[in-house]
């Protein structure tokens, strides 16, 4: 009796967890406004404050930028299978699908390095992904 007890316990604390993690994932970054011709400030506005500024070799300011991108909203359509598997399964599906929304649907940590010109104005800008399992 204690183990069932314990097993309901057990499945209701972990039911909804992989649901809520979709549930609050942010969607990707906003690149789209981003590019040469962009003013410095706006840029700044955008993504943050840079992570690091240096000069480039030919003297021009450079901005080093760190964010996080996340999956397109749409994505977020996954709550629906997940909430079928917590209820056909009491709630065991969450050992499986808690640790994958941990893990492989995580969000990317991208890096973005843009170069002003006397203006203070973007004329070059460069994304790459550091970190996650998605592109930025």
């Amino acid at each position: 009796m204690r183990l069932l007890a314990s097993l309901c316990v057990f499945t209701l604390l972990a039911t909804g967890c992989s649901v809520y993690k979709v549930a609050t994932q942010p969607g990707p970054a906003d690149l789209g406004s981003i590019g040469v011709g962009v003013p410095r400030t706006t840029l700044i506005a955008k993504i943050g404050p840079p992570k690091f500024s240096d000069t480039d070799p030919q003297g021009n300011k450079q901005d080093t930028f760190e964010f996080e991108s996340g999956f397109h909203q749409g994505s977020k359509a996954r709550i629906i299978p997940y909430v079928a598997a917590d209820v056909l399964t009491f709630g065991l599906a969450e050992l499986v699908l808690w640790p994958m929304e941990l893990t492989v649907m995580e969000r990317a940590t991208c890096v973005g390095v843009a170069t002003y010109d006397n203006d203070q104005k973007v004329q070059t800008w460069t994304v790459r992904q550091k970190g996650g399992v998605q592109g930025c």
